[in-house]
């Protein structure tokens, strides 16, 4: 979905600051798609047909490999502990390197079935995602800014669907006090403080699956009405892939983004054309009484 936003050019960043008297796009989320709101930029250089197959085939033949190398050291050990009449000093060293070799390479494809099987192609699209972004004019978030990690959007209609790539869009995200920024593989989102009504945590197995996946469902208003975006984590290194590690990790960015969430707070307007400063001031005094409370962390952390 593609949500075009008037105070925000399309070839131009989105602003840094807001200004001192908010206007109503303030409460909105921005969202910029490559290739229409942004011309100038290609989308899905990442998430396109092509990348997709090459990345099933390649999950397929690493862990097909794993099978085969820790298969046949399985039969070399079998062969010689039933078939072997003469031990010799080669049959030995074989035997031994079989079972060295077997056992580690069953315990790595375990290890990564059981923790995050993305692993290592996950990787391999952080790296294609970083390239293309280095390329554009004015990114909102650089790979190489501080607290930036590379996350993937997965809408819940798609979490009980089997699918190539459950995600809807790869992002480099980056939390900071003037809201929630990502630059993606088909689009550029900005939510703002005052556009974000609050994140929870939740967790699900897509279809097809092994390992859960943790997502920080944020909630923002749009100039459609509110929408969710689940977000979730997509760049753990092998030594930290465990469920309970990655969602730690989860839960802190939803901390994050409740923090700065004012979205479900009344706040007033500034409406383009209010020139009476009387009634202006009398508008910013009231205070909305069917305003729902402000969201606060469901973590538990």
């Amino acid at each position: 979905m593609t949500i075009q936003t008037p105070a925000i050019a399309p070839d131009e960043p989105f602003p840094d600051e807001p200004g001192p008297n908010e206007t109503v796009s303030d409460h909105f989320a921005a969202i910029q798609e490559f290739g229409s709101d942004l011309p100038a930029e290609r989308p899905g250089r990442v998430l396109n047909w092509f990348r997709q197959i090459v990345t099933l085939l390649g999950i397929t033949v690493f862990h097909g490999t794993l099978a085969f190398i820790a298969s046949m050291c399985f039969i070399v050990t079998v062969r010689f502990v039933f078939f072997s009449s003469r031990v010799d000093a080669y049959g030995t060293l074989l035997f031994v390197g079989s079972v060295i070799v077997g056992g580690l390479v069953a315990l790595t494809q375990l290890t990564i079935v059981c923790r995050y099987e993305e692993y290592p192609f996950h990787l391999l699209l952080a790296r294609r995602l970083r390239r293309v972004i280095a390329v554009r004019s004015n990114p909102v978030v650089r790979p190489s800014d501080d607290g930036a990690r590379f996350c993937e959007i997965v809408p819940q209609e798609r979490w009980n669907r089997l699918r190539l790539e459950t995600a809807s869009d790869l992002v480099w995200v980056r939390v900071d006090e003037n809201g929630v920024w990502m630059e993606g593989d088909r689009h550029r989102y900005h939510f703002g403080p005052n556009s974000i009504l609050g994140a929870i945590p939740q967790s699900f197995t897509p279809a097809g699956g092994w390992t859960q996946l943790h997502a920080a469902m944020i909630y923002v208003r749009t100039a459609d009405g509110p929408e969710e975006f689940p977000l979730v984590y997509r760049d753990f290194q092998f030594a930290n892939m465990k469920s309970a590690d990655r969602r730690r990790q989860r839960d802190a960015m939803v901390d994050a983004i409740c923090e700065i969430a004012r979205g479900s707070e009344y706040e007033p307007i500034s409406v383009p054309g209010l020139s009476n400063e009387a009634h202006l001031s009398v508008v910013q005094a009231n205070d909305n009484p069917y305003a729902p409370p402000r969201m606060t962390s469901n973590t538990g952390v």
